[in-house]
Formats: C-alpha cells, sequence, structure tokens
C-alpha cells in the first residue's frame, strides 16, 4: 500500500503549490502545514509516530529546509522542491533526496514549470487565473489588485487555512463571492486602524556596499501588509516588522533596492527567504543593528 504525505508552507504559495499538486496528480494527498521556524520540530514530532521508510513518496514544498538537520530528510523517498535564492546557495548539501531547488517568483509556477504537460492538461482557466494570482503576490509583483485581496482572505481564515482554501478555490478562481468581498473589507479596515496606530524608527545604513533608508516598526498581526505599507506608503529601500510576541523579524525591500534580503536575513536574523522578502528571528545581532535606529518624526 502506497503512503505519501505533503509538508507545505503556511502561506499562499504553500497552499497553492499543495493544490496544484492536487490538481495534477488527481488525489487529495495527505499534509501538515508548516512553517521555516517550525519545519524541524514538525517533521521530528511526525517521525516519532511514523517510519520514514514506509513512505512512498514525502514531499516538502515551499520550504527552504537546508538549515534543518539533514539525516531527518535527506532520504531517497524525500522530494523537496522549492524557489527561494537561499535554498539554492545550498542544495548541495542533500546526497539522498530528490531536489528541485530553482530561484523562481513562487513554488507554485515552479511546479506548475514542471509538470506543464500533464498541467495544461488538467488545468482549466479558472485554475490557472488562480495561479497567476498567487505568483503575483508571491513574487512580489502585485500587478493585480485580486492578489492582495486573494491573501487578505487567506490570513483572515481561521483554523486550517489550507483546508479552507481549498474549499473556497478546489475549482480556481472566479471571482470572490459577497461574503468573501465582506471578509476582505473587514481586512481592509482592519489593516488601515492598525496602520494608524504604528510607531516607526528610521536610519540610513550601509548594507551591501549601498546606502538604503530602513523604516522599522513593531507589529503583532498582519506582519506580510505592514511590510508592504513601509516601502510601498513609506517609501523605505528596506522595512522592518519586528513581533515581539513571536520573537519574529519580516523584512520587506522595495522594487529599486538591490540588497538581497535572504543573504542579509541569513546573516542579521537567523533566517533566509527571496531577494525581496524574507524573515528570522530577533538575534542578539539583530537588537544590536536595531540601536542604529531613531524616531520617525
Amino acid at each position: 500500500m502506497m503512503k505519501n504525505i505533503v509538508f507545505t508552507d503556511a502561506d499562499l504559495d504553500g497552499s497553492m503549490s499543495y493544490l496544484l499538486l492536487k490538481w495534477v496528480s488527481g488525489k487529495d494527498i495527505p499534509y501538515k502545514v508548516t512553517t521555516v521556524t517550525k519545519f524541524h520540530d514538525d517533521f521530528v514530532a511526525w517521525s516519532r509516530k511514523n517510519k520514514i521508510a514506509e513512505y512512498n513518496k514525502i514531499i516538502i514544498l515551499d520550504l527552504d529546509v537546508s538549515q534543518h538537520s539533514l539525516e531527518l530528510i535527506d532520504h531517497p523517498n524525500v522530494s523537496i522542491i522549492d524557489h527561494h535564492k537561499t535554498h539554492v546557495e545550498n542544495i548541495g548539501k542533500y546526497k539522498h533526496a530528490n531536489v528541485k531547488v530553482e530561484e523562481y517568483s513562487s513554488c507554485a509556477k515552479l511546479l506548475y514549470k514542471m509538470y506543464k504537460e500533464k498541467a495544461d492538461e488538467q488545468l482549466d482557466n479558472n485554475m490557472k487565473k488562480l495561479l497567476m494570482l498567487v505568483d503575483d503576490y508571491d513574487s512580489w509583483t502585485h500587478k493585480y489588485s485580486q492578489s492582495k485581496k486573494l491573501n487578505y482572505l487567506f490570513w483572515n481564515y481561521q483554523g486550517d487555512r489550507l483546508e479552507k482554501f481549498l474549499k473556497d478555490f478546489q475549482f480556481g478562481f472566479k471571482g470572490f463571492n459577497k461574503t468573501q468581498e465582506q471578509v476582505i473589507e473587514f481586512y481592509e479596515r482592519k489593516l488601515q486602524k492598525t496602520i494608524d496606530t504604528l510607531i516607526y524608527h528610521q536610519a540610513d545604513i550601509n548594507i551591501q556596499k549601498q546606502q538604503v533608508n530602513c523604516i522599522c516598526t513593531f507589529a503583532n498581526t498582519l506582519i506580510s501588509d505592514i511590510g508592504n505599507h513601509i516601502v510601498d506608503d513609506k517609501h523605505a529601500d528596506i522595512g522592518f516588522v519586528v513581533n515581539l510576541d513571536t520573537n519574529r523579524v519580516s523584512v520587506r525591500k522595495n522594487k529599486n533596492c538591490t540588497v538581497d534580503l535572504g543573504k542579509l536575513s541569513q546573516m542579521l536574523i537567523d533566517g533566509g527567504g527571496h531577494d525581496q522578502a524574507a524573515g528570522g528571528v530577533c538575534t542578539e545581532k539583530f537588537l544590536q543593528f536595531s540601536k542604529l535606529f531613531k524616531p520617525l518624526c
């Protein structure tokens, strides 16, 4: 009896990657939703109750797991598919796992590329439109207003977000229904109210041999969208959002900034991610770095 399982990232791209895999395979594969930070503990907890050798495939989507103990995941029946730049630089660490790691706009779009012939047979226009919106959001292109709204809706889900995403968009994107529009409007009002209460700190800092305008703020909710606000509306080159409740730091940059945020996050906050967006933890090095910032009037 063949046993398969998918570990996927907790964000919109991770969910879309799983849905695309479901569309292409025609199967409801059991899944575990996790994050880069939680993956090690989640995988260890799962492996205590399951024998890795008994699984035909263990698929890891949209997660840079190269920093974790390789003996946990570097097995022939493990397939790792990811698009983060920091992961590309570490693919040489794997000796046994099947690895498809390539810098790409999103993990979902990379999966589409991998299975293009079959995907073109299975996906209709609504499914391809959903993929396009997710890719637009995760790549930080933000060409379509609906992609931001889709992300608003996703993070407003309660409980198992992937399960609810699958239910709402199992047949692709056909527009938002009335209930979804109301949820999005509520989220937008909540975001604006939160933004109005933020306190910002600013510093001009030499990073990767260039002078950049950095703005930092503190928030414990709506982290991604606040990061977008800092670079889009406050015109920062790089925006930092510190969540003291989780001890996490989220980093964003504007489209004109050439700083590699993945490398910056590895060095500064023991994290990683994209060139455009990254994250990590509040380290001692980051605390020293934060002393450069002054209140922004």
